[in-house]
Parts: structure tokens; sequence; C-alpha cells
């Protein structure tokens, strides 16, 4: 019996209907080399498809991505020093596939406040919302630890000076357990910059590690 593709079909383009028909059909005008250009861009679909469903943690496959343009010069004008928090700009954007909302506004003093709240199901508390920068052909990153707030929604807060409005961000979701001798840096500025919540959802994080464990030793020396 045929494998059955159609699950993976739901996340392909249409032209993938199009293109296994035209390997199939025997109809005349369908030459044997076209059919099998065909055929063999079908699999690639099919195979990428299967791929696209994967697990959290295989991040090189996923791909996962939320790209966040900066802000043009026209919104970040109607901010003024005498304006409230409340009345300040707020840049939003939601991505389904990743299950994240992300904010971001300007906090005062040079400052940036980064918000995000996961409404799927791919995240969990502990976990790790990505913000990439790009800078240039440098890439720098911001991490913010996802924990369950008084109504239970899983939500992250930071404020940095490492980011404004303006730079075009790349944001991603990474389990918790994928921090590795890499990311200690960022951890360490991540839980500096966390709000108090935040970095009491850092102090669970590092609970849950060893003794000697390179992140762990991060956290401690962001809370000291």
């Amino acid at each position: 019996m045929a494998p059955d593709h159609d699950a993976d079909r739901l996340s392909l383009p249409v032209d993938i209907d199009v293109l296994i028909a035209f390997a199939e059909s025997g109809s005349p005008g369908v030459d044997a080399e076209s059919a099998a250009a065909g055929a063999r861009i079908a699999e690639r679909l099919l195979r990428g498809g299967a791929v696209a469903g994967g697990s959290i943690g295989d991040l090189g496959a996923r791909r996962a991505v939320m790209a966040v343009p900066g802000w043009t010069v026209q919104p970040l004008a109607a901010s003024s020093e005498s304006e409230t928090t409340a009345t300040r700009p707020v840049q939003k954007q939601r991505d389904r596939e990743l299950g994240i909302e992300f904010a971001r506004s300007p906090a005062g003093a040079e400052q940036t406040r980064i918000s995000v709240h996961s409404f799927g199901t791919r995240a969990a508390a502990g976990d790790i919302v990505r913000v990439a920068v790009r800078l240039g052909a440098e890439r720098s990153e911001l991490l913010v630890v996802l924990y369950a707030d008084d109504d239970g929604t899983l939500t992250g807060q930071v404020v940095t000076r490492a980011l404004t409005m303006s730079e075009d961000l790349e944001i991603s979701l990474l389990p918790g357990a994928a921090l590795g001798s890499t990311h200690t840096s960022a951890v360490t500025d991540a839980v500096r910059c966390s709000l108090t919540a935040g970095r009491n959802a850092w102090r669970r994080v590092a609970k849950g590690l060893p003794a000697g464990d390179p992140v762990r030793a991060a956290i401690v020396a962001g809370l000291s």
C-alpha cells in the first residue's frame, strides 16, 4: 500500500499536488524527462514537509523564526521624554507557528523593554525566547526566560540597553535544556536585565542544574 502523504501536504504549497499529478500523469504531451523532474521536486517537498513537523529541540531543521523589522523614524518620533510609559509607542507582533507575541517599547534612559507572551503549545516554563539582533555582519542575542504569571500565562520581560526600537530582529524559541557553554555570556546578561519575576525564573533554572554546570554558574554571576 502506498504511503499516505496527506498530512505532510497540509503544510506544503498547493503546487505540490500539481507536481505529483504531473509526475504520475500518463496523458499525451507529458514526456518522461518532465515527469521525472516533477517527481524529484515533489519528493523533496514532501521530505521538507516531514521535517517541518519535527520536535522543538531540532532547531536546525525546524527554522521557526519570526522576523521583526526595526521601527522607522516616523513612529519613533511620536515618543518624547515628557510622555509616560503608558503613552509611549509599542511595537507588537504575533507568530502563530511559534505561538509567541513579541512586544518592544522605549523604557526611558536609553533602555528598551522587551515583553514576550506564549499563546501556543510549543513552550513551557523555563524555555527561552531568543532575540537575535542583526548588526551588519555581526549578530548578538538577547535571551528571555519564560515563566507563568498570576494568570498562568507564560510570559517574560527584560529591560535592556543592548538594543533600541530600530534594529531588525529574529525571534525563535529555545528549550531551556538546550542552553550550554556557548550561551553563558548571554545568560548572565539576561539575568541582569530581567525583572524580579524573571530573575526568580532564572533561579529555578539554576536549581535544576548540577553544581559546576556552566549555565548555572552564568546565572549565579548574573544574580550577584
